[in-house]
């Protein structure tokens, strides 16, 4: 997998245990599109008002797409709006009855039974809106990529799924027509991929390498996974063994709690370590590392650094 491979994919899914930084690396994603003079769209399923802290981006995210920094856009899809939006565009003659239909309560009590349902529109919705352009400040030529802070681990397999479960049961019509396209771009390799963000930790390695072979397992390609927080070394291995040694002694009684401090990140570098070799062992595609930045709130500065990182070891890091 390489810089191209990356940038040729016309939407990247991105996915991951909850609590490993999947939003991160999916605007870092975005941020290494801008890098290339290309036009990203962040999608999400989250909105952001405006004025809350996120990642030092203070103009929050709603469904107008719009500039969250330059060169990127960001929108967020209400699930209920996009099937909303959906029936309006589909069937036109019938909104007025297909309107009245949508609100009434035993019809939002199917919706909650088959959560699907929604997240099938809207993953319809994200591949419209890489394609056909945004509405408002969006290039009308479309995006080059587009980026979908998917759900995480527990509901993105479900989600993914779906359309070929539900073809199953749809023989014909629109909605059929909508699940053949939907399935069609998902599981096309040259347009679409997803990308696992994992961690070093014991639970998480183990449930990314579930995640990315129930991912194949559907059909649907898996273009890298990004190792995020991962502590780096900083010590060469003279200078470890040099600092493991000291403990113990009394040649430096004042320095206790430097060399505690040193002792911890080099066992949670060590710890890094082991679990990326486990992950590469168990995959074919590429794993990447993403360093842990030791910052309670990001800023597009970091996503930014995390961008670099992840574009040097692709082959593309010569900006």
């Amino acid at each position: 997998m390489d810089i191209d491979d990356l940038l040729g994919k016309k939407l990247i899914v991105v996915t991951g245990k909850g609590g490993v930084g999947k939003t991160a690396v999916s605007l870092s994603l975005s941020y290494l599109n801008a890098r290339h003079k290309r036009r990203p769209l962040y999608v999400t399923l989250k909105k952001v008002d405006r004025g809350s802290y996120f990642f030092g981006l203070d103009g929050g995210l709603d469904s107008v797409e719009r500039p969250i920094d330059k060169g990127i856009n960001a929108v967020y899809i209400d699930p209920n709006a996009a099937l909303s939006e959906y029936i309006r565009e589909n069937f036109v003659r019938l909104y007025p009855v297909y309107s009245a239909i949508l609100k009434s309560r035993t019809l939002q009590t199917f919706f909650e039974a088959a959560p699907g349902l929604k997240e099938l529109i809207t993953i319809g919705k994200v591949w419209h809106l890489g394609t056909r352009g945004g509405r408002h400040k969006a290039p009308a030529q479309g995006y080059d990529q587009v980026i979908f802070d998917a759900p995480s681990t527990g509901h993105a397999i479900p989600v993914l799924d779906l359309p070929t479960k539900v073809l199953q049961m749809v023989r014909g019509g629109a909605f059929r027509s909508h699940i053949e396209w939907v399935e069609g771009f998902l599981k096309d390799p040259e347009k679409t991929a997803v990308v696992v963000v994992s961690a070093p930790e014991e639970m998480v390695v183990g449930e990314t390498l579930e995640l990315i072979d129930a991912v194949r397992s559907i059909g649907i390609s898996v273009l890298f996974t990004a190792v995020n927080k991962v502590y780096e070394n900083p010590f060469t291995k003279s200078e470890e063994e040099t600092i493991l040694g000291l403990f113990g002694s009394d040649e430096f009684p004042n320095a206790e709690r430097i060399l505690n401090i040193a002792k911890k990140h080099i066992e949670r570098a060590n710890t890094s370590d082991r679990h990326i070799k486990k992950l590469s062992a168990g995959l074919k595609d590429g794993v990447l590392v993403v360093p842990k930045i030791f910052k309670k709130d990001l800023t597009p500065a970091d996503l930014k650094h995390m961008a670099s990182s992840l574009e040097a070891q692709t082959g593309g890091g010569n900006r």
